[in-house]
């Protein structure tokens, strides 16, 4: 039975560690207690697994698996993961007209798709404070159809030809996902996203309302992104269920800018400008191979996740509006710094108790 395990593990290009130490994050943990002394910061935590296992889960100074904070624009990657498997479930075409759905959006405006309205480059953008967004005494559809009648493409922009950072068309696509799904946005991943991957804290909430945050209004624990992440990097499939076809979750990988010129951007992004759905595409990896994705927050709360390793993680804080201008540095050399460890090939804390499901769903 046990050569039948390890020749199974060793089909899949997964190993049992023989007698591999567990990994030292010192250089990243030291980086990560820098960050937060010299930003006078209350706590925070850093999670690093891949999909064989956990080799760090660890909080500081006040935070523990039960904090949940304001993630900001790390709401992203969780919608963006919505449409994705309403996509997988034949519900949405992320290519079709928006106008095919909400038919009060007319004329260029009712070209814009989905796949465009989650990669910024829809004919909207640089507008992610702006007031509708927040208003927390109307619902999502009240919202849109505010954003329908009265605020038109930015001016000299035009639908699919340029990439501005908002948060307006990601808005537009949310309330999409309710009309297709026939569910209410918030209601809808929860059901379908939550409960299966055993989430308890991720809501749109920060405020009480129903105008949810589609691409910033979210908030959540760092062991619930964690599990969002471990789906991810699973292709779709965990503990027995197929959360996410795996060619759906693959679009994540594809930089949707091209040499499409870059109208807005925040100034923390690395050069050259890439953008997938609901996540950036990092520098590390060259163009055409299989990127580190992350969703960073305003706030500092930063998950990734090397789509050529299935590795993942999150670095979690809540700083002020400036934060990022210290923490990304940071994290990058952290992330540097975690490549090494994992890729001397140690061994995970704690091994995923899915492993050996994974290649046996129906």
């Amino acid at each position: 039975m046990f050569r039948w395990v390890m020749g199974v593990l060793a089909g899949w290009g997964l190993a049992l560690p023989a007698g591999a130490a567990q990994c030292s994050f010192d250089q990243a943990i030291a980086q990560f207690e820098g960050l937060l002394q010299s930003q006078a910061l209350p706590g925070g935590g850093i999670l690093i697994a891949d999909r064989s296992g956990t080799y760090l889960e660890r909080y500081f100074g006040s935070y523990q698996a039960s904090t949940v904070v304001s993630i900001a624009s790390a709401t992203k990657l969780l919608s963006a993961t919505r449409m994705l498997q309403l996509q997988s479930r034949r519900i949405m075409d992320l290519d079709a007209p928006v106008s095919t759905v909400l038919p009060q959006f007319t004329g260029e405006k009712g070209t814009m798709t989905v796949r465009q309205m989650f990669s910024h480059t829809a004919g909207y953008g640089d507008d992610s404070g702006i007031p509708i967004l927040f208003n927390s005494n109307i619902t999502l559809a009240q919202a849109v159809d505010q954003i329908a009648c009265c605020r038109p493409l930015n001016a000299g922009y035009t639908v699919g030809g340029q990439f501005s950072y908002g948060g307006v068309s990601m808005h537009i696509a949310g309330r999409m996902a309710e009309v297709l799904d026939g569910s209410d946005w918030q209601l809808g991943w929860q059901r379908d996203l939550s409960v299966p991957l055993g989430i308890t804290t991720i809501d749109w909430q920060t405020s009480s309302t129903q105008n949810y945050g589609i691409a910033g209004g979210a908030r959540s624990s760092m062991p619930d992104y964690g599990r969002l992440l471990r789906m991810l990097a699973k292709g779709g499939h965990v503990d027995g269920k197929r959360v996410i076809g795996r060619s759906s979750i693959d679009q994540l990988k594809i930089n949707q800018v091209g040499s499409l010129p870059i109208a807005s951007a925040p100034p923390n992004v690395m050069k050259p400008v890439r953008y997938g759905l609901g996540s950036w595409h990092d520098g590390m990896s060259p163009a055409g191979q299989a990127p580190l994705i992350h969703s960073l927050g305003a706030f500092g709360f930063f998950p990734w996740l090397d789509t050529g390793s299935a590795r993942y993680g999150v670095f979690m804080i809540r700083g002020g509006a400036n934060i990022n201008a210290a923490a990304v540095p940071v994290y990058f050399s952290m992330l540097a710094s975690i490549k090494n460890v994992l890729d001397s090939g140690c061994e995970p804390m704690q091994l995923d108790d899915d492993l050996l499901g994974e290649g046996f769903e129906s």
